[in-house]
């Protein structure tokens, strides 16, 4: 397998994150499949707080219904840089960060 330079694409939301009447990582995952992205990958966190500083956590004391979730998608730097502004304009409460990575496909 040879590496190849391509760009991380990352999503910082809240659980509980809409767009329109959808959970806003759904809605980014058919986005990005519907775009023709070689892959999507939804991560639950365990514990984490955003921008309102309340930590929510799966402690079963406080357990918290909206946990924070990251949503990776990997490609070319040019086809992560041609949906990054989109992206970040339909995430209301969050972070859209891009990274550049080497990666190696196996198809």
């Amino acid at each position: 397998m040879m590496l190849s330079e391509g760009m991380l694409l990352r999503v910082y939301i809240a659980e509980s994150a809409r767009i329109g009447k959808k959970p806003a990582y759904k809605h980014l995952v058919e986005l990005f499949h519907e775009r023709g992205f070689p892959g999507c990958t939804v991560f639950r966190g365990m514990v984490g707080y955003g921008h309102e500083h309340t930590i929510h956590s799966i402690d079963v004391l406080n357990f918290s219904f909206d946990l924070p979730v990251v949503i990776d998608v990997v490609d070319s730097k040019e086809r992560i840089l041609g949906i990054a502004e989109e992206i970040e304009g339909l995430v209301e409460h969050g972070l859209v960060v891009t990274q550049e990575v080497m990666m190696g496909r196996k198809r």
